[in-house]
């Protein structure tokens, strides 16, 4: 099997501190647009290259791929041993990142209007970020498997009190309960919540045997309650009144990771949101099987389109 490799494209980008980011652009001849593509957690610019980026090139978009501190090949939380451990201490560091990517890089390379496009964590983070922020310059946003919830962890008093004292207490770095490093065995196809596809399921494996410094394991006990603090402040029955951008989500009716029906309550709350879901389809939909593809381009097709009219 031949060795995946890295685009060529890729570049840092300092966010501070002398933290970087790393980056991709890419470019079709006569763009009508620009996208900024928001990754899930563990994801990487060459998976969501690989379709979702050739696909949205073939509609004639300029990309921005980028990956979230933390993952890919951007600087992690942890360093030595504790490398892999998907960390964090405020989700509020991912949207600083994302607002001196969004000034420094995104907006000197827009041609056309602006989209954002994000995917699980990356959808969360995004919505955070256009409601709080309100860039005046975005057209609209496109959100798959938003992460308002997670089906293994509710959002209610128990779970917040317990990552939150695990935090306090000195624990943050440390995996929380069944958590640990990277091991393949554990990612197998059969009765993956992500995808019914298993070429698509593999994209991600190959590349970090391929590249073990892309490699993410399990969270901490400080993402955990990062995690559940963003999620349960935008849950604030308010908070979404001041979204004025035209939003389209999409969610996997069989996703096991941040179900429909978690998520159906808050979004009916952003006003120019329009949502879909996608039955028999998992969490992963833009690496989903064909059939659910296919119809998760429709909506992006008609959406764009609307909001472009």
């Amino acid at each position: 099997m031949p060795t995946p490799s890295l685009t060529s494209h890729y570049k840092f980008h300092d966010c501070g501190g002398g933290k970087q980011m790393r980056y991709a652009l890419f470019e079709p001849p006569n763009p009508r647009g620009t996208i900024l593509i928001a990754p899930g957690r563990r994801e990487f610019i060459e998976k969501k290259y690989a379709e979702l980026g050739e696909g949205l090139l073939q509609r004639n978009f300029r990309l921005v791929f980028f990956e979230w501190r933390g993952q890919g090949l951007s600087d992690r939380f942890l360093t030595g041993a504790k490398r892999q451990r998907d960390h964090a201490i405020d989700f509020n560091n991912h949207l600083a990142d994302l607002g001196s990517l969004y000034g420094k890089i995104v907006q000197p390379f827009q041609t056309g209007p602006l989209f954002l496009f994000g995917h699980s964590m990356g959808s969360h983070l995004l919505l955070r970020w256009v409601t709080e922020r309100q860039p005046m310059d975005i057209a609209g946003v496109i959100l798959t498997a938003p992460m308002l919830a997670l089906a293994s962890l509710p959002v209610h008093a128990v779970a917040r009190s317990m990552t939150w004292t695990a935090a306090r207490l000195g624990h943050g770095a440390d995996y929380a309960p069944a958590q640990h490093d990277y091991a393949i065995q554990d990612y197998t196809f059969a009765n993956n919540p992500l995808t019914h596809d298993p070429d698509r399921f593999a994209i991600m494996e190959k590349y970090f045997a391929a590249y073990p410094e892309m490699t993410v394991g399990g969270v901490t006990w400080g993402w955990l309650d990062a995690a559940l603090k963003s999620m349960s402040y935008v849950q604030h029955r308010y908070y979404f009144e001041r979204m004025s951008l035209p939003v389209l989500t999409i969610t996997g009716g069989a996703d096991r990771v941040t179900p429909p029906h978690e998520l159906d309550r808050t979004l009916k709350r952003i006003r120019k949101a329009e949502n879909h879901i996608i039955p028999g389809a998992l969490h992963d939909i833009m690496n989903e099987a064909d059939n659910y593809r296919a119809q998760a381009w429709r909506y992006i097709d008609g959406f764009l389109a609307k909001v472009m009219a």
